[in-house]
């Protein structure tokens, strides 16, 4: 049996908000030998601490769910020793270090700066559309990140447009799915509907399910 072996009950687990994930996570975690990975692809960068308002430190997954708020849940997961790493690919500038060491947040150097992004959208436009593209995510995992076991995590609202769902080349998500112990898909639809570029109709509902019926992406 290979050290990362991982019994899995469901290759995917869609909800509604990002830090709802953290119960699926726990749960990956209890099945596996090794502490898993987490690759996410966001428009924020969730680096905040999860003790920064001063409230207790909850005990267990669906205790942090019930208190966290969405841009703390990876520092608490990795606090907890749940995931041992985590890789935020955002689309957002990062504004200050994480909360944790082992959180890093990574951005592609064909994003432009945050102003043009939601002032001048038709600039942002043909970047936003590549997100799966091998051309987007290459040089940002070109550092053989993540090595198994890892869980690959969505938040729907890194889709801010339709042809994003669509690479011209996607062999490097193709592979990071088929590849993952588990996928979570955050919905995040009030985000979607706030970042989607003018004209686009997507809905994190939408998006969640359209991701879902990838070929790999599991059931």
């Amino acid at each position: 049996m290979p050290a990362f072996f991982v019994t899995v009950k469901r290759k995917t687990v869609i909800v509604e908000q990002h830090h709802e994930v953290l119960t699926a996570w726990a749960e990956f975690h209890r099945g596996s030998e090794v502490t898993p990975a987490v690759l996410t692809l966001d428009f924020h960068t969730d680096t905040l601490s999860c003790l920064r308002r001063k409230i207790h430190d909850p005990a267990d997954a669906a205790e942090a769910v019930r208190v966290l708020h969405h841009d703390e849940h990876f520092d608490w997961a990795l606090r907890h020793g749940i995931i041992s790493q985590a890789v935020i690919i955002a689309l957002a500038p990062c504004a200050m270090l994480p909360a944790h060491p082992a959180l890093e947040v990574r951005r592609s150097r064909l994003l432009p700066d945050m102003d043009v992004m939601l002032n001048e959208p038709e600039k942002f436009r043909p970047v936003a559309g590549m997100v799966l593209d091998d051309d987007f995510l290459g040089e940002l995992l070109s550092d053989g990140f993540p090595s198994m076991p890892y869980i690959l995590d969505v938040d729907c609202d890194v889709f801010t447009c339709e042809k994003a769902l669509h690479p011209r080349n996607g062999k490097i998500i193709s592979r990071l799915a088929e590849n993952a112990g588990l996928i979570t898909i955050s919905k995040e639809n009030d985000w979607v509907k706030i970042l989607k570029l003018p004209g686009e109709n997507v809905t994190g509902s939408d998006l969640a399910a359209k991701l879902q019926a990838r070929p790999g992406w599991g059931a």
